[in-house]
Formats: C-alpha cells, sequence, structure tokens
C-alpha cells in the first residue's frame, strides 16, 4: 500500500511535458507544409473528376506540335459564327456535320421532286394520235381527202410488268418511270416518216396498284398511301400514317427512290419547304425516333446524359436543366464543352496550323463570373453528343487535402486527448 502523496512510478513513458510536446509538434510541421505545398501546386496526386482549367488552357497553347484541341471563348464573336455554320443547332452532331441515322447522306431535296404521273406497272394508259390529212391511222379517199376524225384514239392498255406499252407502227415503248410527255415526245418520233406530221398525247387514264407508296417506321399507323395523280408530299404520306410518334426534331425521316436513299430530321422538312417533296409511286418512306443527348461531367449538380428534349437547347438551358454548378466546388470561370468542329469553322475563326481531318476538337469555355456571360450562353446552341464539364474550383484541392489531413491526424489527437487526464496534466 502506497502513501497518496507519494509519487507514483509508472512503467509507461508515452506522456511527456507540455514543452515536450510543442517541440514534437513542431518536428511535424515540415512533413505538413510539403504536401501542403504540393497541394496548392496542382493537386495531381489528389482525385479530381476531370482536367482543371489551368491545364486545359495550357495544353491548348501548346508549341511544340499541333496542340491536340482548339480553345475558343463563348463570346460575342463565337455565337455569330456558329449561327453562321449551324442555322439548326440541336440536328447537329459533336462531329460539326449534321447527325445522319445509319450514315446515310443527307438533302432529300437531292432526290428532286417527284412526280406523280410518273407511269408504273399496272397503270392503264391512253394514247391519242392526230395526223394531217390521213395517214396511218385515217385512210385517205379516193380524192385524196381524210375518211374520218383526224384523231385516233388507240385502245386503253395496261403498262405490263417490265414497264413497257405497245403502239402501232412504232412497237414496243419503255414507258416504266417516265413521264406522259417524255412518252409523247418518243413515240411521236417513233411514228414520223410513217405518218404524215403525227401529234401524239398520252395520258395516264388510271393508277391500278402502282401509285403506292409504303411508310413505316416510327409512325403511329405504318401503312401505303396512294399517290394521287394531282401529287402528294412527304408531309402528307407521313401525316396520313398518323405521324411521327417522336417530336420533330428528333424524328429522321429517309427517304428511298430508285436505289437512292437520301435523309434530312422531320423538322428540317418542315422548316424547309424545299425537302418536303413531290413523292412518287414505289417511294419508301421510314421515320425513325433518334435520341439526342448530351453528357455532363465535373463540378455539377448532376452527371449523367441529358436527353434534349427541346429543339434549340442553348448552354444556360443545359446548365440549368443539368443542375448547375456547386457552389461548393465548381469554378465559374471554367465551364467547358467538348465538342467536334468542321476545317472551315475553325478557318473562319481564325485558326491556322490546323491538323489534318474534316472535324477537329474544340474545347469552349464559358465564363459565368463575368455579367455578360448568361447572355453568351443563352446565345450558344447545344449540339448532340456535346459534352459539358464543369471544372473545379482552386481551392478544392486545398480543402480535400485539409480533409485528408484532419482523416490522418483524428488518431492521433484522439490518443493525447485520452493519455493526458491520465498523467495529471
Amino acid at each position: 500500500h502506497q502513501s497518496p502523496m507519494k509519487p507514483t512510478h509508472r512503467k509507461m513513458t508515452l506522456l511527456v511535458s507540455p514543452p515536450a510536446q510543442r517541440r514534437r509538434k513542431g518536428k511535424l510541421w515540415p512533413f505538413v507544409l510539403l504536401p501542403l505545398f504540393l497541394t496548392l501546386a496542382g493537386c495531381t496526386f489528389l482525385p479530381s473528376s476531370g482536367p482543371s482549367g489551368f491545364r486545359i488552357k495550357a495544353e491548348a497553347k501548346q508549341t511544340k506540335g499541333l496542340a491536340p484541341y482548339e480553345l475558343l471563348q463563348v463570346d460575342q464573336p463565337t455565337v455569330e459564327l456558329l449561327q453562321q455554320f449551324s442555322p439548326t443547332p440541336s440536328y447537329v452532331s459533336a462531329e460539326g456535320e449534321k447527325k445522319v441515322l445509319a450514315s446515310l447522306p443527307r438533302g432529300i431535296e437531292a432526290l428532286g421532286q417527284g412526280s406523280a404521273q410518273a407511269i408504273q406497272p399496272g397503270d392503264i394508259v391512253h394514247i391519242a394520235i392526230f395526223e394531217s390529212g390521213g395517214g396511218l391511222f385515217t385512210p385517205l379517199t379516193p380524192e385524196g381527202q381524210s375518211s374520218g376524225s383526224p384523231v385516233t384514239s388507240l385502245p386503253a392498255q395496261r403498262v405490263d410488268q417490265q414497264g413497257d406499252i405497245t403502239v402501232p407502227f412504232a412497237g414496243r415503248v419503255r414507258a416504266l418511270g417516265r413521264l406522259p410527255g417524255d412518252l409523247e415526245s418518243e413515240i411521236t418520233e417513233m411514228l414520223s416518216g410513217k405518218t404524215v406530221d403525227p401529234q401524239v398525247i398520252v395520258t395516264v387514264a388510271k393508277r391500278d396498284g402502282g401509285d403506292l407508296v409504303s411508310v413505316g417506321g416510327d409512325v403511329k399507323s405504318p401503312t401505303q398511301v396512294p399517290v394521287s395523280l394531282a401529287g402528294t408530299r412527304l408531309v402528307d404520306a407521313i401525316t396520313t400514317a398518323g405521324g411521327s410518334t417522336a417530336r420533330p426534331h428528333q424524328a429522321m425521316v429517309v427517304v428511298t427512290r430508285n436505289g437512292v436513299t437520301r435523309s434530312d430530321s422531320l423538322q428540317e422538312i418542315y422548316n424547309v419547304q424545299g425537302k418536303n417533296i413531290l413523292l412518287q409511286p414505289g417511294d419508301t418512306v421510314l421515320v425513325s425516333n433518334r435520341l439526342l443527348s448530351y453528357l455532363v461531367f465535373g463540378a455539377g449538380g448532376k452527371i449523367g446524359n441529358q436527353p434534349i428534349e427541346i429543339e434549340d437547347l442553348s448552354l444556360a438551358q443545359a446548365i440549368a436543366i443539368s443542375g448547375g454548378l456547386d457552389d461548393n466546388r465548381a469554378n465559374p470561370s471554367t465551364i467547358f464543352v467538348y465538342r467536334k468542329e468542321s476545317r472551315r469553322f475553325l478557318e473562319a475563326a481564325g485558326k491556322t496550323n490546323l491538323p489534318p481531318g474534316a472535324a477537329l476538337p474544340v474545347i469552349y469555355q464559358l465564363q459565368l463570373q463575368e455579367p455578360q456571360g448568361f447572355f453568351f450562353a443563352d446565345n450558344f446552341m447545344i449540339r448532340d453528343n456535346d459534352i459539358l464539364y464543369y471544372g473545379a474550383a482552386g481551392s478544392v484541392g486545398v480543402l480535400k487535402f485539409m480533409s485528408l489531413l484532419n482523416a490522418f491526424f483524428a488518431p492521433a489527437r484522439s490518443g493525447l486527448s485520452v493519455t493526458s487526464p491520465a498523467a495529471g496534466f
């Protein structure tokens, strides 16, 4: 039994005096300051959701060789130039060209204006031949006068499966896919020299199964639409099939005629009159729903794939839809849009020494800390497959490192706080 007043002798010497504690803590500062310095210099050893704004700008200005991408500011000149090259942004892909469904060539108007009068197998054709003073079809009298009407109407005949018809004294005549006027000229030429000044009129008396256009795909009621003799336009045929199941800017229309295929978005067909072509019997119309979207990464409120559900989606709207910037992490001066632009656009923007290729990588930088930045964002349109990236603020690395230090030293601080009372300090 020991007296309470007698000093206690302990085998453990873990406890130290306050001056010794201060000396030991002082020895820790180099280990704290060195990583902190590295953090402030770049924070590259800490987790990050993407490149820093400093690195994006630095690599775009590299002088050795070609830059891996071009960096453009989202400002008034850039917005105006984009509007010249991309008047319908949401139909344009990240490659800077209008996106093509299954790589089909664009421009339905290149098929030309089909004719409802183009002759097809099964059509009933009527031919009338005029002769001056008689001839092959109107025999002359002994006095040299015509014995009947100068007009001879041949019996109506059906175009056979090979697309031919037969004309007396002319033989078999190719009629498939031809207009009545073209057929008139050929028959007249074939009869010249066999009768006196022949004149020929060809009419399509009846369409019997050869006047159909097939409309299918993402329409409400896939069907075959008859092409009237007065003409049927592309939008009329799609409407007859119940219309598209998708929004116009998301619907791709593919038209095939005589083995040639072209495509455009339904919105473009509505907007550009020349694309609403007259259909031709035998055409095939396919409507397909394509989902337009853009990706969001970085220090934002929501990361993921965002659909483009309106026709013209601005960058300001895209930022709001994606949840905006995280006030605790994002830097409003480092909002970036990744996409590819055409070489013609970059040359018009004054860029030189470009790498080879028709579509080149571009990063646009929006600086929202400037008041006018919101106006620029409202006029900058998002395209299909764009990547929207929110750069992190520089202080985020410091905060991450301080959290790391706190987690590292928390056990040590806890141990000191537990043992110190036992030592009686």
